[in-house]
């Protein structure tokens, strides 16, 4: 049998290998990979019964079960593409990305219907709308002047006999194909859908499971997003090898969380930086009760030396890997492995097996090593390109590689330090800062769990720079600026720190710097 080459042929290869082995499971409710690829398989055909053909699009806005890998592997298996959304987005940004990605259906909880109400006209290529749970559909979905939009439910789709048709059967797709399409955050302007084909998701899966020793013993903690590009990574690396997935739960609920991945006795956890300030804040988040937890991975922003610091000491004897990565690349770019924690801090590892780094000028010239500049990726994992959109595929696909919009520099030996992001620079008075810089020096401080750094608009140097400390005990001003005083040179210097009681973020646990602006400006935080 030939190697697999589609993303869900990798999830039938563990089905056949080790049927019975859970698959996922959340509470307790499991899910065996049988199970979980024939109800995916179920999906499909129902799928292709309602119309959906190959290279259609079907938008997913669930989170956090099995129904969420259900839906994203059925729409493969009918040969369609997933656009994986966030299950909170409302109905400007819903309607904008359906019509978008040009959606032909979108699976929803039924709640989530009344955002679609009366948006029928804007969405000409949506066909059905499949609610999970039982609901009245909403009279403007259910009909409109272009004739009818189908409204089905999940559950019915699941049970209907011509589902049977097992639709991985009879749809062949090449490694070419488009897989999904993933938006990003949109923190420089409007989100723009990146599109992924099932080449870029097999060898950035099997890439980062080969990084990682993963195996078929390993049970992960979930408490990513799973429409997060990498939450949606740590599922089909772990599905690839016949691994567990755990929905330990929500960050909302720190201590919720450890107690879920001591009950279920995880193996592994991946998070970003805020998942782990938050766990680290809990006394019950260690050993004894975690010490089953031996592979950590991190990825999302650069780890602060502080919070790696307390992280390695609550789990001694835990793998802590630190991963660089972007949606664009399928995830996952680089990885710090943790013998090397030690000695290359503040790195963020070399290119993992298939992917070249290289740190480029402007102009697409390499630059020497120990030079900042932007961070250039090539390799099967990049993606096919920014979807209906050209322009702006063109100005990051170059003949170089993917221009990621980082800013980095590499050691003699080929490993990565992060700068920043060059849309993140503050410009004040002629010099170009970068904030990563300044909030590395602020989380070393003792009692900081977190810091971030933004920009107030100044009539003389034209923006300078702020800086905002989550702390687990009180910390004064002076020991934030003496810090900084015997660390950065004056031009980098923070004009004012405040204190917040958490950063704010986005569902994927990303800094929102110009909502903290808009905290600073309204009075929201407290001076020190």
């Amino acid at each position: 049998m030939s190697a697999p080459s589609c993303l869900h042929e990798l999830l039938q290869a563990s089905a056949r290998r080790s049927p019975d082995r859970i698959a996922f499971v959340r509470g307790d409710l499991a899910t065996s990979y049988a199970e979980l690829l024939e109800r995916a398989r179920r999906f499909g055909g129902s799928l292709r019964e309602l119309g959906v053909e190959r290279g259609d699009r079907v938008a997913i806005l669930l989170d956090g079960d099995a129904d969420y890998l259900i839906a994203f592997y059925g729409a493969l298996l009918a040969g369609a593409a997933a656009v994986p959304l966030c299950p909170d987005t409302r109905t400007a940004p819903l309607v904008n990305a359906l019509a978008h990605s040009g959606a032909k259906v979108v699976v929803l909880d039924a709640p989530n219907l009344r955002w679609l109400e009366g948006q029928a006209q804007a969405l000409p290529e949506l066909r059905c709308v499949v609610q999970r749970a039982a609901g009245a559909p909403p009279a403007g979905i259910a009909l409109s002047d272009r004739g009818a939009i189908v409204t089905r439910e999940f559950a019915e789709l699941l049970a209907g006999s011509h589902a049977e048709s097992h639709a991985g059967a009879d749809v062949t797709l090449d490694d070419q194909a488009l897989a999904a399409i993933f938006y990003t955050s949109g923190t420089t302007g409007r989100p723009k859908g990146v599109r992924l084909t099932h080449r870029n998701f097999v060898a950035n899966v099997r890439s980062v499971a080969s990084s990682l020793e993963l195996s078929a013993d390993d049970r992960v903690g979930m408490v990513l997003p799973f429409f997060y590009a990498y939450g949606n990574s740590v599922l089909h690396t772990h599905l690839s090898v016949g691994a567990t997935i755990v929905q330990a739960g929500s960050m909302v609920f720190p201590a919720a969380v450890v107690g879920e991945l001591t009950r279920q006795r995880c193996t592994g956890l991946a998070g970003v930086p805020s998942t782990f300030a938050h766990l680290l804040a809990l006394s019950s988040f260690g050993e004894p009760a975690l010490d089953g937890l031996r592979t950590i991975t991190q990825a999302g922003a650069a780890m602060p030396a502080a919070l790696l610091r307390d992280l390695r000491a609550r789990l001694p004897r835990a793998r802590i890997h630190l991963m660089y990565g972007q949606t664009e690349a399928t995830a996952r770019l680089a990885c710090l492995p943790p013998e090397r924690l030690g000695d290359k801090p503040g790195s963020a590892g070399r290119a993992i097996p298939g992917v070249t780094l290289t740190i480029r000028d402007a102009e697409g010239h390499e630059l020497p090593r120990g030079t900042v500049g932007e961070i250039v990726a090539q390799g099967p994992n990049v993606m096919a390109g920014y979807h209906r959109d050209p322009e702006a595929s063109a100005r990051v696909l170059r003949p170089e590689g993917l221009r990621t919009g980082d800013l980095g520099r590499m050691d003699d030996e080929g490993f990565l330090f992060l700068e920043g992001r060059e849309s993140d620079l503050i410009k004040s008075g002629g010099h170009r800062i970068a904030p990563a810089e300044i909030e590395e020096v602020l989380s070393r401080v003792e009692h900081v769990r977190e810091a971030a750094v933004c920009a107030l608009p100044d009539d003389v140097l034209g923006a300078v720079v702020h800086g905002v400390v989550v702390t687990s005990r009180p910390v004064t001003r002076k020991q934030l600026l003496d810090a900084c005083h015997a660390a950065l040179p004056q031009f980098k210097m923070p004009r004012q720190v405040h204190e917040v009681d958490a950063l704010p973020r986005g569902p994927t646990g990303k800094l929102d710097r110009a909502q903290l602006v808009t905290w600073i400006a309204q009075g929201r935080t407290r001076r020190l």
